[in-house]
């Protein structure tokens, strides 16, 4: 049954399967094998005139243009364009570039994008028609006419655009030359646009520049006037902050910091109080050396005067002891050296009294002076606290100072050089290759536009021929029988190279197995016997339905040949016309219709009145008869069951014309009373949608199904793989020992029904 999509169409298997299920396998795998080459050679050769066709088409549409297409002359002017020194002045100077770094790109990139950009804008297009007059061209006058209610700016700003949309601008690779390039259908506007477009493009350039150099001037003059405000405001806040800290804004650092006051007294007084440290320290050692040894002290011992008197005392001891020896303590000049000898030593003891004296002296004065000293250093060392401490706010403003200063020079030295730049302002743009007058359009190309519409035409073509077997779902192949109803190929009906029979012959279409046996169809009618005769197991089926899907796929013609055939070898076979509703058989066959079986099976004739023979031995025929107004309410009766069980005791073959399966219900009547039912679809009509249906509605009634036949066959529109081609070369080949001439009259337009 048919999904949602609408695509597909799935059979539902019985109990009583059509065909075997080793065979409904074999449908179901094999022919799930990829397209060949040779397939899509065989969709080309099929839609051939649509493939040539087309390409036929778009070569003569391209000799149309070539004819008929304006020429259109191309004007070429090649230009070098470098970077000029003088721009480093509006950029970054340091060598860096962040935008590059950011974007992937260099700085010189961009410049040559700018350039680019430059060259198709509308300033310098607005230039073009204000320089050449444009206004007077017969291109702008056409713009005017084509808008007539549009302002003279809308009209200028069109024509811009119309001159840019032919302008072209490519840069050669691998250097800094740029080919600037219009199309027109004015050979000598061709030539003028590239040469204008240089000059424009220099002036518009150098204004460019020339604004920028002055906005730069402006912009710097009113920097330096804020920048001096700022740098006055700076240098008046760091003196008032150093005079008021009293260092008076001067540098430790520098050597002109020894005129600060606070500093040099801090300076000083420690270095007094270094050296006085010192001095104590060696007068509190004399002074401990004599408080611990007295007179025997190394500054007392080592004294000059006191090592004379002690000498002097020490030889008048000495001349005393030995004039008492020698003479006797009342010596008189004993006495006198006696006397003399405690005169020194009293001399000498008032002298180390007197040095011991001066060392404890010298060490106080030492000690109050260091004292006094340190007092001093300790203030001078409290000022330079507070004074580091007012110099982080002053370095503050003197780094301000600095910082501002340092500006206020590099904007003076950029002003100067901006002053000297606007003077001299150079072109980066030389002129290579001027524009020529073109002596040979641009455009049409003859042999290019050929040489491309052949290629173009015949992928066009291919394409033409693929899209529209894409588009064809009607069954092309016997083996697509297969594939769509899986279903066996009972075999397929040509038709002749022209598509028609015989001039003598149009009247016996349906009888052409008779009187034509050694014809193409005559030979597909018999391998399609054989294969209905080999289509069951058991023994050949007796009561054959022949339907179709549709209505015009040859299901009569192919009912009366199959009957033929099926008589040969004197089988008995009758052929039952059941298309009730419009039935043809009587015609070709040269019956009266006036009585058939609509009277059988109303009750008004007998079988014996109504089979009448034909001119084929052994075959019957009974017509069907007047319409009935309930064709299948007739064919499901009693009356007709017992009609076939009746004439299946006397023929050994029925074969019953049925109507199309889609849209009536009597094929289905019928083919549940049937041995079996043959299927017939028209090649290149019948739709794999139509087979898919029909074998599914015969499936759902259990109905045996014998195969299927393909009709109407056309050998120029078989894929690889048919062998209907066999059939015109055995018919050409026996052809040469036959006595006919029949089959070699003219053919006459006639396809099968």
């Amino acid at each position: 049954m048919q999904n949602d999509n609408g695509n597909r169409t799935d059979i539902v298997a019985t109990a009583q399967a059509p065909f075997p299920s080793s065979t409904a396998a074999h449908y179901s795998v094999e022919y799930e094998e990829s397209a060949h080459l040779r397939d899509h050679w065989h969709v080309l050769k099929k839609r051939k005139w649509w493939a040539l066709g087309t390409a036929a088409g778009v070569i003569i549409a391209t000799i149309l243009v070539i004819l008929f297409m304006p020429p259109i002359w191309e004007g070429k002017i090649t230009l070098q364009i470098t970077q000029d020194n003088g721009s480093t002045l509006l950029t970054n100077t340091s060598g860096m570039d962040p935008l590059g770094q950011m974007m992937g790109s260099s700085d010189l990139d961009r410049f040559y994008e700018t350039q680019y950009a430059i060259l198709k804008s509308p300033t310098l297009a607005y230039g073009l028609i204000d320089t050449l007059n444009l206004q007077e061209h017969p291109s702008y006058k056409k713009i005017v006419r084509e808008n007539p209610d549009d302002p003279p700016d809308v009209i200028r700003q069109k024509y811009a655009e119309y001159l840019l949309d032919h302008l072209t601008v490519s840069p050669v690779r691998n250097s800094y030359l740029v080919d600037v390039i219009y199309h027109s259908k004015d050979k000598a506007l061709a030539q003028k646009i590239p040469e204008t477009i240089q000059k424009e493009y220099i002036e518009l350039c150098m204004k460019t520049r020339q604004q920028s150099f002055a906005m730069l001037r402006d912009w710097l003059d009113e920097e330096l006037v804020r920048l001096g405000k700022k740098l006055e405001t700076s240098e008046q806040n760091t003196i008032a902050d150093g005079q008021k800290g009293d260092f008076l804004g001067i540098d430790l650092n520098d050597q002109s910091a020894q005129l600060n006051v606070v500093l040099q007294k801090y300076v000083q007084v420690g270095g007094l109080l270094t050296q006085c440290q010192s001095d104590r320290a060696v007068k509190e050692a004399l002074y401990k050396q004599i408080k611990e040894k007295g007179a025997d002290a190394p500054v007392i011992v080592n004294n000059p005067l006191i090592q004379g008197l002690r000498q002097q005392l020490i030889a008048l001891q000495g001349q005393a002891t030995g004039t008492g020896e020698v003479l006797g303590p009342k010596f008189p000049d004993r006495k006198v050296t006696v006397s003399t000898a405690k005169e020194i030593s009293q001399k000498l003891n008032n002298e180390v009294k007197r040095l011991e004296t001066s060392i404890k002296a010298d060490y106080d004065t030492a000690l109050k002076a260091e004292n006094l000293l340190q007092q001093e250093f300790n203030g001078a060392k409290a000022k330079m606290v507070d004074m580091e401490n007012g110099l982080v706010n002053f370095h503050m403003l003197k780094r301000d100072l600095e910082t501002n200063q340092a500006l206020y020079e590099g904007l003076l030295g950029r002003m100067k050089d901006a002053s000297v730049a606007a003077t001299m302002v150079s072109s980066n743009v030389a002129v290579i290759t001027a524009p020529e007058l073109p002596y040979k359009p641009w455009l049409p190309k003859p042999w290019l536009f050929l040489a491309l519409s052949v290629i173009l035409g015949v992928m066009l073509g291919i394409g033409t021929a693929f899209f529209l077997e894409y588009l064809d779902s009607s069954i092309k192949t016997a083996e697509e029988i297969e594939k769509v109803g899986h279903i066996p190929s009972l075999g397929m009906i040509p038709m002749l190279d022209n598509g028609a029979l015989p001039e003598s012959t149009s009247q016996h279409l349906e009888t052409i197995t008779h009187f034509q046996p050694r014809s193409q169809i005559s030979e597909a009618i018999s391998h399609i016997r054989s294969a209905i005769m080999l289509s069951t197991s058991t023994s050949p089926p007796q009561v054959i339905v022949v339907t179709s899907s549709n209505p015009g796929e040859g299901k009569t013609t192919s009912t009366s040949n199959i009957a033929i055939g099926l008589s040969g070898g004197e089988r008995k076979v009758l052929l039952v016309d059941c298309d009730l509703r419009k039935p043809r058989l009587h015609r070709a066959l040269g019956v009266s219709n006036r009585r058939g079986l609509t009277n059988y099976l109303t009750g008004g004739s007998s079988l014996e009145e109504l089979i009448k023979p034909t001119e084929v031995p052994c075959l019957d025929f009974l017509p069907a008869g007047p319409t009935p107004p309930n064709p299948n309410d007739l064919l499901s009766s009693s009356a007709f069951s017992k009609m076939l069980a009746i004439l299946r005791q006397n023929y050994r073959h029925i074969v019953i014309d049925s109507p199309p399966v889609i849209g009536f219900a009597d094929a289905r009547t019928l083919s549940v009373l049937s041995d079996g039912v043959v299927l017939v679809f028209k090649h290149h009509s019948t739709t794999r949608e139509a087979a898919r249906l029909a074998v599914q509605m015969l499936v759902q009634n259990n109905s045996q199904i014998l195969g299927g036949i393909l009709t109407m066959v056309r050998k120029d529109r078989m894929g690889y793989g048919a062998y209907y081609g066999y059939y015109k070369y055995y018919h050409k080949y026996y052809k040469s020992y036959g006595d006919s001439t029949e089959d070699k009259k003219d053919n006459s337009p006639k396809k099968l029904t």
